[in-house]
């Protein structure tokens, strides 16, 4: 119990110390001598402000006989969704979508497809048609 009540007591005074210690900040009261605004920046012209950029989807359509649609669902990799339509997988649709300019890829969703389409020069596609691989002779 003694041992406690001691650990407990150099524990506050070491608090306390601590506290108590003269830290080097600065006043508060002080401002920077020279003061600059905003509008004062010297920025190049050719700088772009922006933190998005938009990116055209081309999506090519499957000719079927009998109509398919489903949902489909345009996403950002962290899930966020930039379109979401009810689609006739028969349809070529053309999308422009602003996403972050950090983004390079896209999620696409629909039915069972579930496919992660990269971003090249600001562009993006996709195709229900499938690629089918030619025999090697």
């Amino acid at each position: 119990m003694k041992a406690t009540k001691l650990i407990a007591i150099i524990l506050f005074t070491a608090g306390v110390s601590i506290s108590c210690v003269k830290q080097n900040l600065p006043d508060p009261g002080t401002l920077p001598t020279e003061k600059q605004k905003l509008a004062d920046s010297k920025v190049p012209d050719d700088f772009n402000w922006s933190t998005g950029k938009n990116v055209e989807l081309t999506i090519t359509g499957l000719p079927t006989i009998i109509p398919v649609k489903n949902t489909l669902t345009i996403s950002l990799p962290d899930g966020n969704k930039l379109y979401n339509a009810y689609h006739e997988m028969s349809v070529n649709l053309k999308l422009t979508l602003v996403v972050p300019a950090t983004v390079s890829v896209l999620k696409l969703k629909y039915g069972s497809f579930d496919e992660t389409l990269n971003i090249v020069n600001n562009k993006a596609e996709f195709s229900f048609i499938p690629v089918i691989p030619q025999e090697q002779e």
